[in-house]
């Protein structure tokens, strides 16, 4: 069985690539603790980018020619491939591939309010929610002129950076028409009680959406199985390309939702008076869609579970708690972490340098972090705070990275007095 951490490097090249001499004059390789925001590719997902681009490249359903059957073929083959990741009695019949997460929210959201809400409708989604899950539900509410509720926030630090049931309780009425939430928060890294929220969604009838951006890579449980109606994903979190996302639904909701897009590729017909849709996933297809990224993800897949994704996440887990306690103990420095032991994502900030230039000042260092809002203005507010410096870790994070990392916060901490 391959091993986690230091030793699965070898298979990302682009570690290799990125050894620096620091300003200090030490040679010190990449602690790269950004893996929410996108994980590195290994190695057998580059050689299959490579191998189709080189040897099966042809537009998919559109040409009788053997190199378009053969990128046809492998197109599909991608799409079973995901629709058995996401778990058992998902088809391929289900599986739409999108260029995102975002855009694959932006076709329910856009679609619901057109097919299924109603100015007396309540959209509920958590106040926390990365932009991706909050801007294209403030607009289907705009555009079908309906109500958008938020789940609050329950305490600002420590284990309490929970969602509030009981408000989620209070909220999630008769009138409730759509439940959208993440199963992991891109900043504070916390599991959100998603079979609760589903069974209440359920109880009125409401359609719930699952944003599974940041838990495919970690959680093997299959969310179809909790009762939600659709997932969605994107590629690039997931150790495979760019540019691909995917939403999964229900074959009654695929079968209710106009496209966002259209043109070629998923119409049944086209005169210069009127169009007619294709049905299934193929009506939200247009264009020519992200072929050689479907085969990417698929081999990216195939690399996942044969790690294994549950001891991806212990793997992550516990070194996301080693470097919040080794933080924690910096002075000046809070925390923003649920600290249940599940969480592989870690936020601080210190009181007196701002996030921005903690960041940079860890980058000298050849310690990659993200800070900002991270698409999520709201949270922070609510927090109280400008800005955070997150770090996340992901299968090939190590010890060696928590330690480089804490001595690069320390250190960067000297510079500002």
């Amino acid at each position: 069985m391959k091993q986690l951490g230091a030793a699965l490097r070898a298979e990302f090249p682009i570690f290799a690539h990125n050894v620096r001499r620091c300003e200090d004059g030490h040679l010190r390789p990449l602690c790269y603790l950004d893996s929410a925001v996108s994980t590195h590719k290994p190695q057998s997902v580059i050689n299959a980018l490579v191998e189709f681009l080189s040897h099966d490249y042809g537009s998919v359903h559109r040409g009788a020619y053997q190199l378009s059957v053969r990128a046809s073929e492998k197109y599909e083959a991608a799409r079973a491939r995901v629709a058995k990741f996401v778990g058992a009695g998902v088809a391929p019949e289900q599986v739409i591939f999108t260029r995102g997460t975002t855009e694959s929210l932006n076709i329910l959201a856009h679609g619901l309010a057109l097919s299924g809400l109603k100015s007396e409708s309540r959209i509920v989604i958590p106040a926390i929610e990365h932009h991706a899950n909050l801007v294209p539900w403030q607009q289907a509410a705009l555009q079908a002129d309906c109500e958008l509720a938020y789940v609050p926030l329950v305490g600002t630090h420590g284990i309490e950076l929970r969602l509030d049931l009981a408000a989620a309780r209070k909220l999630i009425t008769t009138n409730t028409s759509v439940v959208s939430l993440a199963h992991v928060g891109n900043v504070l890294g916390q599991v959100n009680p998603v079979q609760e929220m589903t069974a209440l969604a359920k109880n009125v009838g409401a359609t719930v959406i699952l944003d599974c951006a940041q838990s495919m890579t970690c959680f093997a449980e299959n969310p179809f199985d909790w009762g939600v109606d659709a997932v969605v994903f994107s590629g690039h979190k997931l150790y495979g390309p760019t540019g691909i996302g995917v939403l999964v639904a229900s074959r009654e909701l695929i079968d209710r939702l106009p496209p966002l897009l259209t043109g070629g590729g998923m119409i049944s017909s086209v005169s210069l008076e009127e169009s007619s849709w294709a049905s299934g996933v193929a009506k939200f297809e247009a264009g020519t869609p992200p072929i050689a990224e479907a085969i990417g993800l698929s081999a990216a897949l195939d690399w996942l579970e044969e790690l294994g994704r549950t001891r991806i996440h212990a793997h992550a887990a516990q070194l996301a708690s080693e470097f919040a306690s080794g933080v924690s103990k910096i002075p000046g420095i809070e925390l923003f972490y649920p600290g249940t032991g599940a969480e592989t994502i870690v936020s601080f900030r210190h009181n007196a340098l701002h996030a921005h230039d903690l960041a940079t000042i860890l980058d000298g260092s050849n310690v990659a972090m993200r800070a900002g809002h991270h698409c999520a203005w709201p949270l922070v507010k609510i927090l109280g705070v400008d800005a955070l410096v997150r770090a996340s870790f992901a299968a090939y994070s190590d010890r060696d990275d928590v330690e480089q990392a804490l001595e690069a916060i320390k250190k960067a901490i000297l510079v500002l007095k």
